[in-house]
């Protein structure tokens, strides 16, 4: 019988304030230079698509999906540089875990530009989000393009990049180009026009399935609801420190004399979010207790009616019998079916304009 070493933990973000705010910029400079610094003519976050790819088709990726993979590294490199980052409190993640949108077995998400607290955006979890047997989570990244109808939306999920090669296949997990720092996204979904896609087989790669990863996502912007304020101040939720931008191209010199060239250096600062602890209060995990909990507005009461257009959505096969067969083990796969301009919510109440609908995917599985 042979002994495993277990691997070297991530070194912890220092507990102060600052500390973690440094920690998450640094996440965000690594993966902006993974995505969009060049090595040896293409960037590392190349070659993890082809890995990603490879999984997917057990084939070499054609020409036209590299072509499409370097102008995705482009657009996630951009937009990490532009990126507003959060660090989260160490109890988000087991609410996150416990959210009804990561338990549902689907979830019907809203306006995502409305909902969103940024186009582009970065969330750093001191203490990592747990599902199942999954890789843990240190953080969750998003980018935006387009709008209405035309919005894309781009989600990564990030694990400790040691973790990677552990459920590849030997072959690729060897020659994979990894990060050289910490962390390493696993796992990239896009939404758009309510179709939900992912680029590699998530398991290999200890990810959460497609629907999973929005759900995380949308479940963080729910939890983290502070009041709208400048980005100069503090908001009641939020606390906002500024650090050293961390940049591989470094500032320009402000002088040309070489003995002053190092000490003239502008240094760049990034303001960084930190989300306070005592703002999430914990929801009531006895259903009793939470169908009598009047300390608050019911959300049925204020829900308003909202438009669904004309599209294709993904909906069950078997509507009137999916409990029945849920129950029984079976497993109802979503199909595209023409759905017709309609309204949803409770009857006599005035329609929301802002409100928009995208259906997500069902998506089996428990999560502790």
């Amino acid at each position: 019988m042979t002994k495993t070493t277990p691997f070297a933990p991530i070194p912890a973000a220092p507990p102060t304030v600052t500390g973690l705010a440094r920690h998450a910029e640094r996440m965000r400079a690594r993966l902006a230079d993974f995505w969009g610094k060049p090595v040896r003519g293409v960037p590392l976050g190349m070659d993890l698509f082809q890995a990603m790819y490879i999984t997917m088709t057990g084939e070499d990726p054609t020409d036209d999906a590299l072509s499409a993979y370097l102008a995705q590294c482009a657009n996630f490199a951009a937009a990490y540089r532009t990126s507003d980052v959060w660090v989260a409190p160490h109890s988000m993640a087991a609410r996150i875990a416990e959210h009804p949108f990561v338990n549902n077995d689907s979830v019907v998400a809203g306006n995502l530009e409305d909902a969103a607290p940024a186009r582009d955006g970065l969330v750093y979890f001191p203490t990592p989000i747990s599902l199942d047997d999954l890789h843990p989570l240190y953080g969750m990244a998003w980018h935006m393009e387009g709008t209405g109808d035309e919005l894309v939306l781009d989600v990564e999920t990030i694990t400790a990049t040691r973790l990677i090669p552990t459920r590849l296949p030997p072959r690729l997990a060897a020659s994979a180009e990894l990060p050289r720092g910490p962390y390493c996204p696993n796992g990239v979904i896009t939404l758009h026009e309510g179709m939900l896609g992912g680029y590699s087989n998530y398991r290999l790669f200890g990810a959460p399935d497609p629907a999973s990863s929005l759900a995380i996502l949308l479940a963080f912007w729910d939890l983290r609801r502070p009041a709208d304020a400048p980005d100069t101040l503090t908001t009641p939720d939020e606390d906002v420190v500024s650090v050293p931008q961390n940049d591989s191209t470094g500032a320009k010199p402000t002088s040309r004399s070489r003995k002053n060239k190092r000490s003239n250096r502008t240094v760049r600062k990034r303001r960084i979010r930190i989300i306070r602890e005592p703002v999430h209060a914990q929801a009531p995990s006895d259903p009793a207790r939470a169908a009598t909990d009047d300390s608050g507005p019911k959300w049925k009461d204020d829900t308003l009616r909202w438009e669904v257009s004309a599209r294709y959505q993904n909906r069950c096969p078997n509507p009137r019998q999916h409990r029945a067969i849920i129950e029984a083990g079976g497993e109802c796969k979503p199909i595209r079916v023409p759905v017709q301009a309609h309204v949803n919510g409770p009857r006599g109440r005035d329609v929301d304009p802002r409100r928009a609908v995208r259906i997500v995917p069902h998506r089996s599985g428990t999560r502790s």
